[in-house]
């Protein structure tokens, strides 16, 4: 009896998970599309006509892992929080777990000796991530100006990613960061700032 092909999304996601697996047991240097195709159990053309290499697969299968894992995008969550406070604990709690998703293994695989055009794949990555960012301190803030809490205006770009960018850091040098720190954070850094830039 054939075996019945695989299409459309479930395809896709065989496809993630065989990339995924390949780049845990053998790193950026073992993953080809041959590999790919055999242990998604489809053909090399179809992996062929929508990815450019493997490391354009890599990418994109760490990016179908994070969204998820996240359950959805952080622009995308359903805010809940009764404050300004509260909703940016919750925008920064989803955040971390896109940021642990990108764990060391996926810091050695992807950006370990990468050529010039790699890199520009790596930086168009976190330029997408930096827009949906935005877009999710945007509806905060918005909740919060409804709530009378902030004035009106808009943030510097600048300040709406500093929390991004800092939890960034963290997992970088491979530091814990406890929910102590990240409350800190938003009463003496983000609070602040949010109503310095958007007084009334």
């Amino acid at each position: 009896m054939t075996q019945t092909r695989r299409r459309g999304a479930a395809l896709e996601a065989a496809i993630y998970l065989a990339t995924r697996e390949i780049l845990a047991e053998e790193g950026l240097a073992g993953l080809t599309f041959p590999k790919v195709a055999d242990r998604a159990n489809t053909s090399k053309p179809v992996i062929y006509r929508r990815w450019d290499s493997p490391f354009a697969l890599a990418i994109a299968a760490l990016q179908d892992k994070i969204k998820r894992e996240n359950s959805g995008r952080t622009d995308e969550i359903k805010l809940t929080g009764r404050t300004l406070a509260e909703d940016l604990t919750q925008v920064l709690k989803r955040f971390t777990v896109s940021m642990k998703t990108f764990d060391e293994s996926y810091l050695g695989s992807l950006m370990g000796g990468l050529n010039k055009e790699q890199g520009a794949a790596i930086q168009r990555m976190i330029a997408e991530g930096n827009a949906i960012d935005i877009n999710a301190i945007d509806r905060v803030v918005k909740r919060a100006q409804d709530r009378d809490e902030l004035g009106a205006g808009t943030l510097p770009d600048q300040v709406k990613l500093l929390p991004f960018d800092l939890l960034r850091y963290h997992l970088f040098v491979n530091q814990e960061f406890s929910d102590a720190e990240l409350a800190s954070v938003i009463d003496d850094v983000l609070l602040p700032a949010y109503h310095h830039a958007l007084e009334h």
